[in-house]
């Protein structure tokens, strides 16, 4: 459909000549059936496809939809993969969850204990037993570190060691773990070569530097022959979050930069910003015992952002797709953001939503604001947790501990279960509404551990007469996820609750075109995977996102400060700007110190200014996809200097001649600044 021809000529092209090859797609454009296509009409034969364990029976399928004569298997053991040496039909598709190429057995520590011959100086320790050596079960030397002291046998349970001696192992498998080895492993020792292309869904996945699935994949794209990526999201804000996977897939990478060069990778292409407190005075945190020497703090933070020069990495090898390229007639997709009042009561004295969150906050806040005066972060943590869940999980209280000195600094206790709360009330509104225009809600809830509330949603929604599923991680396997969605639906299920990383990736949901946020999800990658899990080919009915959050509480702050990052694209896509999509990064470090200042500047969020960030976010879009078009008209009363130049004809003709080098000639470049209403420049094109 659409351009996905052309992108699967130019990805095939790129394997035939480069031995890595990336395709960014925006989510529903179909990479599963490109990546496929690509991979056959560039001849390859034997492919190893690297998949989440919940897409294993969707690739099996969408591979002999796209490619009826090809044999997809799907292999979970050494003698499956053994089977596959000898299996028919080519192309052969070999897919493999990325669970079984990385999971291992159990291991532990193996070490002999030596008894100090008796009657020497060391045959007893302090307390008068007789003492023990640590030794090598090989060599019978003693295990000791590098100033010479004896290593405690659960200091070596930690990490693998080896004996200096024999050089030996100092580990074994525990052989009451399960019984299995990883299959990553497996096909680089016994399978070298064998594959000639492997096949990566969902690249973003793999991005860390010592996660057992990125070092699995490192070690299957060294044993095949080429590699193809696949992701709909490829960076997240900061320029780290490229090395790795750039540097595991792409050799031109390994030339220059080595394993550990990853500060090397930030200094050239990312923001780096240090930062030394300075208060008029000499600003030194200590001095020497025993000479002048004076220290001072100095932190070096990666801030979001990265060079344009970046690009000259990807350029050559990467086709980046969106969906307007490849289905222009889709259904409308809407984001609204609904804030909702904290419950209050008439008496001041009587316990309410609104008075013991008021309590809640002014308790944490006291707390956190005396240990930052210390320098301790340490409270940060808690105080970001129990604000943005006590709202809705206020039926269970909430009891803050000190993880330094174990004391209580904050608690409220639970309100009563009979209450209906306000914003249970809005969605509970919000599902009858789509019920009776014949649609399905999928809810999304981020709190599902110690602070569960699907199980009490899930009670509000059937009193009311709806049918409802809930969705855990601990009760379907993730291989059987997409087949247990499609029974409910198959039943007449009107809501479905379910985290949103159980479904973020792969999973068409098309059977729910509403999706709600019940709470704030602050990872820009999962938000902006699961929004899209309805808006995709296929889809026939308007989609719309609703996000619910509690006005004046640290979930509508959270929620506006996401939005900001949502509302630019990422750099590596087309979008050269300051303001990075994932500018609070994947594990929510920097929301979590955005939110900490907020303390003092108290920022209250509106509806009009939530509102207008997710209605910006699909102007943008818009914009973008009219730029692609041509449709000039469509920016009638628009400033020129907001405008996007068109590609030149220089770069029209490289382009139509297969030529690498589309850059335009100098005397054809135009660029264009936009500025915002303060004058800062946003964007330089």
């Amino acid at each position: 459909m659409g351009a996905q021809a052309d992108v699967i000529r130019a990805c095939a092209l790129s394997l035939n000549t480069h031995r890595a090859t990336n395709l960014v797609g925006e989510m529903g454009t179909g990479k599963t059936t490109i990546a496929t296509a690509a991979a056959t009409l560039a001849g390859f034969e034997r492919v190893l496809v690297l998949v989440p364990p919940h897409l294993v029976r969707k690739w099996q399928r969408e591979v002999k939809a796209t490619v009826p004569s090809a044999n997809a298997v799907i292999v979970r053991t050494i003698s499956d993969m053994e089977r596959v040496r000898h299996a028919g039909g080519w192309p052969l598709f070999v897919i493999l969850s990325r669970e079984q190429a990385k999971l291992s057995y159990r291991w532990k520590s193996a070490v002999a204990a030596r008894h100090v011959v008796a009657g020497s100086a060391a045959a007893r320790d302090e307390q008068g037993e007789v003492a023990a050596l640590t030794c090598c079960p090989a060599c019978f030397a003693p295990v000791v570190d590098d100033e010479g002291l004896p290593v405690e046998e659960a200091d070596l349970g930690r990490k693998k060691h080896t004996c200096e001696h024999c050089h030996g192992p100092l580990w074994q498998a525990d052989c009451r773990g399960p019984r299995r080895y990883p299959l990553a492993d497996y096909i680089a020792r016994h399978m070298p070569g064998y594959f000639d292309l492997l096949l990566i869904d969902e690249q973003h996945e793999y991005k860390a530097r010592g996660s057992a699935q990125g070092l699995a994949a490192g070690t299957l794209a060294e044993a095949c022959k080429a590699v193809l990526t696949l992701t709909g999201t490829l960076m997240g804000g900061y320029s780290s979050t490229l090395f790795y996977l750039l540097w595991r897939f792409s050799p031109a990478v390994r030339e220059e930069f080595g394993y550990g060069d990853e500060s090397k990778w930030v200094s050239r292409y990312g923001i780096v910003e240090r930062i030394s407190p300075k208060s008029g005075k000499d600003d030194a945190y200590e001095d020497g015992r025993s000479s002048r020497r004076r220290g001072y703090r100095t932190r070096v933070v990666e801030k979001p952002g990265v060079s344009p020069a970046v690009l000259f990495h990807l350029i050559g090898n990467t086709a980046f797709l969106r969906l307007a390229d490849v289905a222009s007639g889709l259904p409308e997709y809407v984001e609204e953001v609904r804030l909702v009042g904290l419950a209050t009561s008439e008496s001041p004295d009587e316990p309410s939503q609104a008075g013991y969150y008021q309590q809640l906050a002014s308790q944490l806040e006291a707390a956190v604001h005396e240990a930052l005066a210390k320098g301790s972060k340490r409270l940060l943590g808690a105080y970001l947790q129990s604000l943005l869940a006590y709202a809705d999980a206020c039926t269970k209280g909430e009891q803050v501990i000190d993880p330094g000195s174990g004391d209580v600094i904050a608690a409220v206790p639970p309100l009563p279960e009979g209450r209906r709360h306000p914003k249970e009330q809005a969605l509970l509104d919000l599902v009858e509404d789509e019920k009776r225009e014949g649609r399905r809600v999928l809810v999304y809830v981020t709190h599902t551990a110690s602070r569960d509330i699907t199980s009490r949603l899930e009670s509000v929604l059937q009193e009311a007469g709806h049918r409802v599923a809930n969705l855990k991680a601990d009760t379907v396997p993730p291989e059987r996820r997409e087949d247990w969605v499609a029974q409910r639906v198959k039943a007449g299920l009107d809501v479905l609750l379910v985290h949103p990383r159980l479904v973020q990736t792969g999973l068409d949901l098309v059977d729910f075109p509403t999706i709600v946020w019940q709470e704030v999800e602050y990872s820009v990658y999962t938000m902006r995977q699961a929004s899209r899990r309805s808006w995709r080919i296929g889809q026939r009915r308007p989609v719309r996102v609703v996000y619910l959050a509690y006005r004046g509480t640290l979930q509508a702050q959270a929620l506006g400060l996401v939005a900001r990052k949502l509302k630019a694209s990422l750099a590596v896509e087309g979008e050269l700007s300051d303001d990075g999509l994932s500018n609070f990064g994947d594990d929510g470090e920097d929301l979590l110190m955005a939110l900490a200042r907020s303390l003092t500047e108290q920022v209250a969020a509106s509806d009009e200014s939530l509102e207008g960030l997710f209605a910006g976010i699909r102007e943008s879009d818009r914009r973008r996809e009219v730029v692609l078009d041509g449709d000039e008209s469509a920016f009638s009363g628009v400033d020129a200097s907001t405008r996007k130049a068109p590609p030149s004809r220089a770069a029209h003709h490289a382009l139509s001649q297969g030529s690498s080098s589309v850059l335009p000639e100098p005397a054809e470049v135009v660029r264009f600044k936009e500025i915002d209403a303060t004058g800062q420049q946003l964007r330089l094109f």
